[in-house]
């Protein structure tokens, strides 16, 4: 498979990925919390997830707090993990479920703890794949 073939498939997979992202202190204030992904669809963001989320971010970090919160799955010698590259999230993670795996400035997760974060944050976290060409 050459790669501009395997580079197409991969943009199909991740085209749930929001077109503009928005705010924790935006969506708080938002009656109804959506994000516009790129395949032109809103997705809801559940206000308890959101609420869950502010406890652990400071007031006026919430600002600059971008959501949803991406889970960036990757793989690294035959074996997947999951990276969080942004630092507020990076924060967010360490605080509210105790992970603090640094590698290069990012958080990195082994595939078992992602259901973790994932039954908590179901709206408001988003996987995106990535492969290295």
């Amino acid at each position: 498979m050459n790669e501009k073939i395997l580079a197409k498939m991969i943009e199909s997979v991740n085209r749930h990925m929001p077109a503009v992202t928005k705010s924790l202190e935006e969506l708080l204030n938002e009656k109804d919390p959506t994000i516009l992904a790129k395949d032109g669809n809103e997705y809801y963001i559940e206000s308890k997830e959101l609420q869950f989320m502010a406890s652990y971010v400071e007031e006026e970090e919430r600002r600059r707090f971008r959501i949803p919160l991406i889970l960036e799955m990757c793989e690294i010698g035959g074996e997947r993990v999951v990276f969080v590259r942004d630092p507020l999230h990076i924060d967010f993670i360490k605080k509210a479920f105790g992970f603090n795996r640094i590698v290069n400035n990012n958080l990195m997760l082994y595939l078992y703890e992602l259901p973790v974060i994932r039954r908590k944050l179901k709206t408001a976290s988003q996987i995106m794949f990535r492969v290295e060409l």
